[in-house]
């Protein structure tokens, strides 16, 4: 075994922590779909297809798209969505994602609305969410959540409650939901308070069959690769430009397969 192939192992042995929890999606019967495109990604943003795959199915927007109709994501959150540590807001994750999925998906309508605000707990964030919700009328919501709860106190128990209320309004609205749980960033205070809320996502996400992007995971996989590139803004906390677009690009190939999928 080559070095790098030992070095790629251990890159992978430290991204799961919470693995247990993770169930591999049943089979289908369906023919495989055709790749995804992916040129124009940076080599940096590479993941196991294993980790950018979402799970469980989006079916409003597989429908939207095999019917030529326009789609509408509402991406909403707190800093990470919002985009602070980028140099232009332009460099955050839901405008890059808008044009990563315009490329996977050719001819695909797609408009992706940036509702981040920096500094929510999962609770402000479901008031906008279902105002939002309600008033925009998303086919699909991405919900960036845990990070701020984990680091300011809030409970894992009034989390978890949060959490399952917002999964249960999107749905009984007939839209798209996918998580994104809580990113990896090191020297990260009370580690085991903050992994129980990266796992309680994991576990609400199955509970509730509904696609999970696995942030941590990934950026931990970045971070153990040989050759780490930098991933994160000067603060050691919020992502760098590199890192929004690395997010946008894993987070539009996991849509833009499972849409694919769904559509044949």
């Amino acid at each position: 075994m080559t070095a790098g192939m030992r070095s790629f192992l251990l890159a992978l042995a430290l991204i799961l922590p919470g693995a247990a929890l993770a169930q591999s999606a049943p089979p289908s019967s369906a023919a495989p779909p055709p790749p995804v495109t992916t040129d124009n990604v940076p080599a940096a943003c590479t993941v196991p297809d294993e980790l950018r795959a979402l799970q469980f199915a989006l079916p409003r927007m597989a429908t939207l798209i095999q019917e030529k109709q326009p789609v509408r994501i509402l991406a909403i959150g707190s800093s990470s969505t919002a985009g602070i540590g980028a140099s232009v807001p332009a460099h955050a994750y839901p405008p890059r994602l808008a044009a990563a999925l315009r490329r996977l998906l050719p001819g695909a309508d797609i408009t992706v609305r940036n509702d981040g605000i920096g500094g929510e707990v999962a609770s402000t964030t479901l008031a906008r969410m279902k105002r939002a919700v309600v008033d925009w009328a998303p086919d699909v919501v991405l919900w960036q959540i845990g990070t701020n709860d984990a680091l300011q106190g809030i409970t894992a128990q009034a989390f978890t409650g949060i959490l399952r209320e917002g999964i249960d309004f999107v749905l009984e609205q007939g839209r798209d939901l996918v998580l994104i749980n809580p990113q990896y960033f090191p020297r990260t205070p009370k580690e085991e308070l903050y992994m129980t809320f990266v796992q309680s996502i994991e576990r609400v996400a199955m509970e509730k069959r509904v696609p999970m992007m696995r942030r941590y995971a990934i950026m931990r996989y970045w971070q153990a690769l040989p050759q780490p590139v930098l991933m994160l803004s000067e603060d050691g906390f919020h992502m760098n430009d590199l890192g929004y677009q690395c997010m946008a690009e894993v987070l539009a190939g996991g849509i833009a397969r499972r849409v694919t999928r769904e559509s044949q």
